[in-house]
């Protein structure tokens, strides 16, 4: 029970200590204006890394995600 309310409250100044757009450490890295949310991408898997740390299916799926610029291959994920 501790470490649920733990959790929610750390789940709960997150999301109020960043309300604008801005503190995001993506805000730089998406276009809002690029998304395309009915684009019509391949299903072939030729991954890149996005600038915001995801790693998308390929090129078509990060651009119409608005991710502003891309790197060939996969992202490495971090250890836990």
């Amino acid at each position: 029970m501790k470490r649920t309310l733990l959790l929610a409250g750390a789940v709960f100044g997150l999301l109020t200590a960043c309300q604008d757009s801005d503190c995001s450490p993506t805000s730089d890295c998406i276009d809002p204006a690029k998304i395309r949310r009915d684009a019509i991408c391949t299903a072939d898997y030729n991954p890149v890394c996005g600038c915001d740390g995801k790693t998308y299916s390929n090129a078509c799926a990060a651009e119409s995600a608005g991710v502003k610029s891309y790197a060939q291959g996969g992202c490495a994920t971090k250890p836990n």
